[in-house]
């Protein structure tokens, strides 16, 4: 008999023979009270995650976004989104969330409106639907890149440094 047999075989023994599998049980509640935990924690996380996205400045009118950035002489990052997409969530809580990204992004005007925001939307030729977007404009509008999609933070930022390079 293996080595592992035999211990799988012990620890059933073991099991059987503690009053009424007291310490199997112990184990267990032990065991969920560490998953409890984790998923209390990983909640908590996100949570916080999610209030640091919200605490960047966001403008939600397209044309009050375009004005500050004549003003400020800064380009606008445009998100589209939508409340009910998994991987926009995502992108908030992690890569958005990121204190480099979000330092990154202190050089633009930041603009966010959902898929279903037919006044902004429509202004972006280039949108085809698929979230989440972003479409990085010069203030006179003209689109100078856009990407689509979920990114990691590191990818994220690696994307910001090349275009802050090429611009």
């Amino acid at each position: 008999m293996t080595f592992l047999k035999k211990s799988m075989m012990w620890i059933g023994v073991f099991s059987f023979l503690s009053p009424f599998g007291l310490v199997a049980q112990t184990i267990q509640i032990s065991q969920l009270k560490s998953q409890k935990h984790e998923v209390i924690q990983t909640f908590q996380s996100k949570e916080s995650n999610l209030s640091a996205f919200e605490k960047l400045t966001w403008e939600t009118d397209i044309e009050k976004a375009f004005s500050r950035a004549k003003k400020e002489k800064k380009n606008v990052m445009l998100l589209i989104q939508d409340p009910r997409c998994k991987w926009c969530k995502k992108m908030k809580e992690e890569t958005l969330s990121d204190p480099r990204v979000q330092e990154k992004l202190k050089a633009y005007i930041l603009l966010k409106a959902e898929r279903k925001d037919q006044k902004t939307v429509k202004k972006i030729e280039e949108f085809t639907g698929a979230i989440p977007s972003f479409y990085f404009m010069q203030p006179d509008r003209e689109i100078f890149e856009s990407v689509i999609g979920y990114f990691q933070a590191e990818d994220f930022l690696q994307f910001l440094v090349e275009i802050e390079e090429e611009n």
